[in-house]
């Protein structure tokens, strides 16, 4: 048959099965010494068939071993650049004309387009890189990191304003397409307080250097956000959204900056309260620095939960709690506005107090937490029910373990407290009726 004729593996079993029978004359010390030497001179004559073999790619070996493989593919590298060897004539011509040949070469290396790789180059961000150091701190904060963009703004006449990172919080339907939602700081948009007019150009550059129009919605100066939209053809992740930031807690601020690249910085939550600066005790604060173009980035805990926005400010970075800005945005969704209550109370956790100070009110009076009425605003209708600076506020709507920002998101139209008169050493239960304004 045609296939055992040209059969290479029916050859070999019958070289095999021949060589078996008949082994031969037993070799002698000579015939040793002749074989060796013959092998010697084949060596030398194949070394040269050796070496290819040696360079062959793994592709071209797969031929050899397998006939079903593909062929090789030639590799087109172009030669690696380098200097040539140091003038050993002693001669000035030679030396200089050395040197000038390492100046060109160096000067070619150095537009090497391999040099950009992420795989080559430097991280531009010393302070990300210290602040992400652990390899599941940077799982984190890698995947966050898809749900940041950085929102650019141009004015009429062309001049660019300075740069915000946006949050993704989802998506909602108008006239029949899926919009993406993105949350960011007022800056973006406003000057003074007051909305720019005319609206700025917004450009939302996402984290695969994608560069979208924004659609601006509403703003809100006393909370400082801004919610805009965008049109994307497939869904950008949210991130996962936590309760709030608490006091004491270890935090990342995150950023995307004007090259699209991601900032980060760590951070503790301040044991801080500022409740009369300007009515902003909604805001907590940290001890670390916004990143660049960071103003609006997410503040996040150790599980990639966010808990806030962060926004610049001095001598400490601000941060306003997710639930807050949750409950703004679902304000504007349904209403078209957002109203903040006025209760005519500036207030402080008793926790802030002094540890000498917590320890007479725990022993004198049995209260170890809520709030301490700090002021009282004339003709409010706190200062008519007769709460007076210096009350401690033990419930607040039945609840007894609540932060200063917390407050801020009952949007009631009465407050049920419990206050605690010190100089009378009474509790009464107060129904304190509230007003509302646009934040």
């Amino acid at each position: 048959m045609a296939e055992e004729k040209g059969s290479p593996v029916l050859l070999a079993d019958t070289l095999e099965t021949e060589a078996s029978a008949d082994p031969g004359p037993v070799p002698t010390k000579r015939m040793k010494i002749e074989a060796a030497a013959e092998e010697l001179v084949g060596r030398s004559n194949i070394g040269t068939e050796e070496a290819v073999q040696q360079r062959m790619t793994p592709a071209a070996a797969a031929v050899g071993d397998s006939s079903s493989a593909s062929p090789a593919v030639p590799i087109n590298t172009p030669p690696r650049l380098r200097f040539p060897p140091y003038p050993e004539t002693g001669k000035r011509k030679d030396l200089r004309n050395w040197q000038d040949e390492c100046k060109r070469i160096r000067a070619i290396a150095a537009k090497d387009p391999r040099l950009k790789l992420p795989t080559r180059r430097k991280p531009k961000d010393q302070g990300t890189t210290d602040a992400v150091l652990s390899s599941r701190e940077k799982v984190v904060v890698r995947d966050v990191a898809r749900s940041i963009v950085n929102i650019s703004s141009t004015t009429h006449d062309g001049s660019k304003r300075s740069q915000c990172t946006g949050i993704i919080m989802g998506q909602r339907e108008f006239n029949g397409k899926q919009r993406t939602l993105i949350v960011t700081c007022s800056k973006i948009i406003s000057s003074m307080g007051k909305l720019l007019d005319p609206i700025p150009k917004l450009s939302v550059g996402l984290p695969n250097k994608t560069i979208l129009d924004g659609q601006f919605l509403f703003f809100d100066d006393h909370y400082d956000i801004a919610l805009l939209e965008i049109d994307v053809d497939l869904p950008l992740q949210r991130p996962s959204i936590g309760s709030g930031p608490e006091y004491g807690q270890e935090v990342f601020i995150l950023a995307r900056d004007s090259g699209l690249s991601l900032r980060a910085r760590h951070g503790e939550v301040l044991w801080l309260e500022e409740s009369d600066f300007i009515d902003r005790s909604y805001q907590m604060f940290v001890n670390c620095e916004v990143p660049l173009a960071g103003n609006g980035g997410p503040v996040i805990d150790h599980d990639g939960n966010v808990t806030g926005m962060a926004f610049y400010s001095n001598p400490n970075a601000g941060v306003l709690s997710i639930s807050t800005i949750m409950t703004c945005i679902e304000m504007w969704l349904k209403f078209s506005r957002i109203a903040r209550p006025i209760h005519g109370l500036g207030v402080k956790t008793f926790e802030f107090l002094d540890v000498s100070l917590q320890e007479e009110i725990s022993v004198d009076h049995g209260i170890d937490s809520g709030f301490i009425v700090h002021t009282v605003s004339c003709y409010s209708a706190a200062e008519s029910l007769g709460i007076l600076p210096g009350d401690v506020i033990v419930s607040f709507d039945d609840q007894h373990t609540l932060t200063l920002p917390q407050t801020t998101l009952t949007f009631a139209y009465f407050f049920w407290l419990e206050v605690y008169d010190l100089m009378k050493q009474s509790k009464r239960s107060i129904t304190l009726p509230v007003q509302f304004c646009d934040a």
